[in-house]
């Protein structure tokens, strides 16, 4: 057998059969054939390394590339039905190929040649993709976390232009600003006070303890600059709003490490005192409790937004820690959405909404149930008897606050599996 008997034939509109390819069920004859295809990479090279990195993306869509003709008396006609099969109908089609055999697909580029010493004979130049028989339908991946931090991006963003369009220091006395100041200051000092423990909570856990470590640090350094600087950044809302949202954004690690424990620092530093109400006695007063009222409002806007940013993070134990955090979020938000102005009430309600989808989302978590043990045991044997193994006896010493791990008795609150 030789690769002619090999090839495909049509049947041309004369009856005749000969070697040649059909889309749509309308033949032509064949000149000449290509085809393109490979894998689809990406070439990574580096500096001062000699190899590169072929990264494989995936196989590359067939093309084929086909030089063909139809010839006769009745050309014309069949030169019109094929130009109709290639570019009037929407969507692929079946392609018979004379070298590749039967193929779906789609006709991207078409020119038409014609000329009076070829009367009687119209060439084509075609350009087919090959598409798959059912298109790969994406794949749609639920992000709650990601549409907690974009909506938590939105609010941080309308609760500094809340902050600029409400706060005006034009034409007032220092002693205006005082309120403002001892705002900031106690703002500060409470972000320090509660994120410092957890921030060295963190460091237990975290692999870059050094950069924990460093993270410390550079809150505390963040904090002081705050309080040196109260003075004229009471001036500047915008400068004022970035320099407090960078402090608590400057825990990257620690929150990586430990999102749980810092959300939880967040969530009571925003009832941190800001100081007490300015009197309204005069109209200079009044301008400083306007004052008061959106910069308090703002700095405790940024508290709660990065705790809700956090709480989809943390790697609940159970669907009950879970609720709780969540109902502490939410009770933050509901507080901020009480005194929002036009500009931020909508973004804290989108994202108070996110919160409430996200936490605990389709994670399957365990329930707390409740179990009396009447004899003293080690705390190891009591969770090895529940889970099969020692890992949650920290839990159980936690949830329950237990004295001594050697000797553990009464009613407990325990996880319903190790799950």
């Amino acid at each position: 057998m030789s690769w002619p008997s090999d090839l495909r034939r049509v049947t041309l509109t004369n009856g005749k059969t000969m070697i040649g390819a059909s889309f749509r069920g309308v033949p032509f004859l064949v000149d000449q054939a290509e085809y393109a295809g490979g894998r689809r990479t990406v070439l990574h090279e580096f500096p001062l390394r000699d190899q590169p990195f072929v990264e494989d993306l995936g196989k590359r869509a067939a093309t084929f590339r086909v030089d063909g003709y139809v010839i006769g008396d009745d050309y014309l006609a069949q030169r019109d039905a094929l130009r109709a099969a290639l570019e009037d109908t929407e969507g692929p089609g079946e392609l018979r190929h004379p070298y590749y055999g039967t193929k779906r697909a789609i006709c991207t580029n078409l020119s038409i040649h014609e000329s009076k010493s070829a009367g009687g004979m119209a060439t084509f130049s075609l350009e087919f993709i090959e598409t798959p028989a059912q298109a790969p339908a994406p794949t749609v991946v639920d992000d709650p976390a990601g549409k907690v931090a974009t909506s938590a991006d939105a609010a941080t963003a309308a609760s500094k232009a809340e902050l600029v369009a409400k706060y005006d220091t034009a034409g007032l006395p220092s002693s205006a600003l005082a309120s403002a100041e001892t705002a900031l200051k106690n703002a500060a000092a409470g972000l320090q006070a509660k994120l410092a423990p957890a921030v060295r909570a963190a460091e237990q856990l975290a692999d870059t303890a050094d950069s924990v470590t460093q993270q410390i640090a550079t809150l505390g350094a963040k904090v002081r600059i705050l309080a040196a600087q109260a003075s004229s950044l009471v001036r500047q809302p915008a400068e004022l709003f970035d320099a407090f949202r960078d402090a608590i954004r400057s825990l990257g690690d620690a929150a990586e490490a430990a999102p749980g424990a810092v959300k939880d620092a967040l969530v009571e530093a925003y009832g941190t005192d800001l100081g007490r109400a300015v009197p309204e006695i005069t109209r200079t007063r009044r301008r400083e409790r306007a004052n008061q009222l959106a910069l308090t409002g703002a700095l405790r806007q940024v508290i709660a937004v990065e705790a809700a940013r956090l709480a989809p993070l943390v790697p609940y134990a159970s669907i009950e820690d879970a609720t709780t955090a969540r109902g502490q979020v939410v009770a933050l938000l509901d507080d901020l959405a009480l005194t929002a102005g036009d500009t931020a009430y909508p973004t804290i309600v989108t994202l108070r909404s996110d919160v409430m989808r996200a936490i605990p989302g389709s994670r399957a978590l365990a329930r707390v149930i409740t179990i009396e043990i009447r004899e003293p045991i080690p705390v190891d044997v009591l969770a090895y008897r529940l889970y099969g193994s020692v890992d949650l006896a920290d839990d159980i010493i936690a949830r329950n606050k237990i004295p001594h791990p050697l000797f553990v008795s009464g009613v407990l609150k325990v996880l319903s599996n190790a799950g």
